[in-house]
Order: C-alpha cells, then structure tokens, then sequence
C-alpha cells in the first residue's frame, strides 16, 4: 500500500514565499542601519576623546606592522597619515606613497616606516633624525626655510597657558610663527593635540607632535578651523 502527501495548496506556497522575501528585505534594509548607526558612534567616541581614540589607532597599526618585521618595543612610535600624496612625491621616502598610507615614526630607534593598509605591505623604510635641535632635517623637502604657522588655544581654565606654551615651541620649532592665541571652545580638555590644518605635512605633524608632547588628532566638531598649518590646543596635560 502506497502513501500520498497532499500537495502543500498554491496559495500556502505563495505565501511562504512571500514570508520569505519580505524577511530578506528587512535584513537587507536594516544592515545599512546598523552599520551607520555604529559608523556615527565611533565618530562621536573620535570627537568626545581624540587622543585616547589617537592611542587606540596607533596601537592596531602597531600590531599591524608588527606582524610584517620586528619593531622596537621600547618605545612608542608617532602615526601620520598620508593625505596629500602627490606634494610628498619630491621626496625619497614618500616616492611610492598613495593617500591613506601610514608613517609609524620611532624617535629614539630613528626609524620611519611607511606602511599602506589596503594591501597590508610595507611601502618603505628610512632612518630619520628627529629630535629639539634636528626639527627642520625632518621638515618636508621644501617647507624647512618656510615659515611654519600656528594656532594656539586653551582648552582649560588655566590662565596663559597658551603663553607659556608659545616659549617651548619657539624653542624648538625655531621657524614657527604664532598668528593667534585664544580660548578653546571647550575647558575641559585632559590631552593636548596637534591639529594638521592643511592635510599636507604629515610627516611633519607627527614629528612636531613627538618634539612637544601633544597627540595629533583631527580638529574637534565644536572649534572653528583657524588659517595657518598647524593648531594646538592645550589640554591639562600641559598644566
């Protein structure tokens, strides 16, 4: 004796496959959702604290590059980003650089390594001296007689600290010219940062950042963007 299955009717048919693709669609539209709700939360996290999300950046290139050739562990190096490759090109080291290369630059090892993330492979890599009295040697090919312009801000309650700052860069930036200084928006910042206004030094950024003890970070949503190269805004770090 032989069994049958009742065949499942057209419209039950139907009806499941119409479950089926409306479930699809909601999957499909929901994941831009998602994926721009988590993009705007880390750019708020960037913003809110962006020397920790700095830090945060340098250690995943370090561990990054760190699998690609031994690196030194005794010190941690400064990141830069390439955003202007073609105004880098007269240059040796940044001659095969492409827009969105990293620079981990070591102080003390005297070492730059130029890496690109899109392929995970190291470009390039270069002894640099960097130091207080070797600033300008490290300054791009062009820009070492030039007059490097800054921006200073106070991002505490303390009163000339900009003023007190603006002593320690002469000394070590000794081709700098301060065209203003002036109160952050904000008093509450914990760590001072370099802001590279132009984009288009930042070998040099990063160079600076290291000489004076700041964190190079992009300009905060609330601070208007100043003229000149470079703003710095003073955090209690620099109390």
């Amino acid at each position: 004796m032989s069994l049958e299955v009742p065949e499942m009717p057209v419209a039950v048919k139907n009806n499941k496959i119409k479950y089926i693709i409306g479930a699809v669609v909601v999957v499909l539209a929901i994941i831009p959702s998602v994926y721009f709700y988590t993009q705007n939360r880390i750019n708020q996290q960037r913003l809110a604290n962006p020397s920790l999300f700095a830090q945060e950046e340098t250690k995943k290139y370090i561990a990054m590059v760190a699998k690609l050739m031994i690196l030194p562990t005794d010190e941690t190096p400064t990141l830069a980003t390439v955003s202007d490759a073609e105004k880098l090109k007269n240059q040796p080291f940044f001659a095969n650089a492409a827009n969105g290369d990293k620079v981990l630059i070591y102080t003390n090892a005297k070492k730059a390594i130029l890496y690109r993330p899109s392929i995970n492979k190291i470009i390039d890599v270069a002894p640099v001296n960097i130091g207080p009295a070797a600033t300008a040697s490290a300054t791009p090919t062009g820009t070492a007689a030039e007059t490097i312009k800054f921006t200073l801000r106070n991002g505490t309650s303390i009163v000339g600290l900009t003023k007190k700052f603006e002593t320690d860069l002469k000394a070590k930036v000794p081709n700098e010219e301060v065209l203003d200084r002036d109160n952050a928006v904000r008093k509450d910042y914990e760590h001072s940062i370099l802001v590279n206004i132009k984009g288009t030094q930042g070998a040099y950024a990063a160079t600076i950042a290291n000489d004076l003890g700041l964190t190079v970070a992009p300009i905060p949503a609330d601070e208007s963007t100043p003229s000149g190269d470079f703003l710095v805004i003073l955090g209690m770090d620099k109390k």
